[in-house]
């Protein structure tokens, strides 16, 4: 318990600091708060990763303001759809952490993307796919880096054991 405690904590913050780093879409974040969920499918699975993203989603927009808005919705259901295609990609053990975090942000864009034209009733929204995806790759990758230094450490201390 203790564990999840740490990550939620750890990627609730990451949520609040990443809203004031710069990104050139509408309403977009880099996502860099997804590293943890990343760890923690990859290394306690498909529930602890839901624990994780559910709720550093529900804290993190409750701590900005954001609860039950339109980006709410988005996120909410992006992380979800990243969850379990992480967690089923990874179970064909043949993408490591960059492959696996790239269909993950692919799979959480497109989510958001699908949610926000629900909620604008416009498929409009669709035209920010390609920029969000191609600037996603950016943050997929950092986060692929981060999730495995983490593993790293923890795996120091037999905490994922």
């Amino acid at each position: 318990m203790v564990i999840y405690a740490l990550l939620i904590s750890l990627s609730s913050v990451m949520f609040v600091i990443e809203r004031y780093i710069p990104y050139p879409v509408p309403a977009g974040k880099w996502g860099f708060s997804n590293f943890v969920v990343l760890y923690t499918v990859l290394n306690f699975g498909l529930k602890g990763g839901l624990l994780v993203g559910v709720l550093k989603t529900i804290i993190g927009s409750i701590f900005t303001g954001t609860i039950f808005s339109p980006a709410f919705f988005m996120g909410f259901f992006g992380i979800l759809s990243a969850i379990f295609i992480q967690w089923l990609i990874s179970k064909l053990k043949f993408f490591g952490y960059s492959g696996i975090s790239i269909i993950g942000m692919i799979s959480n864009n497109t989510a958001q993307v699908f949610v926000g034209s629900i909620i604008i009733n416009s498929n409009a929204i669709f035209s920010f796919l390609p920029i969000m995806v191609g600037l996603g790759l950016i943050s997929a990758i950092i986060n692929a880096l981060l999730a495995k230094k983490m593993e790293e450490i923890f795996d120091g201390y037999n905490l994922s054991d």
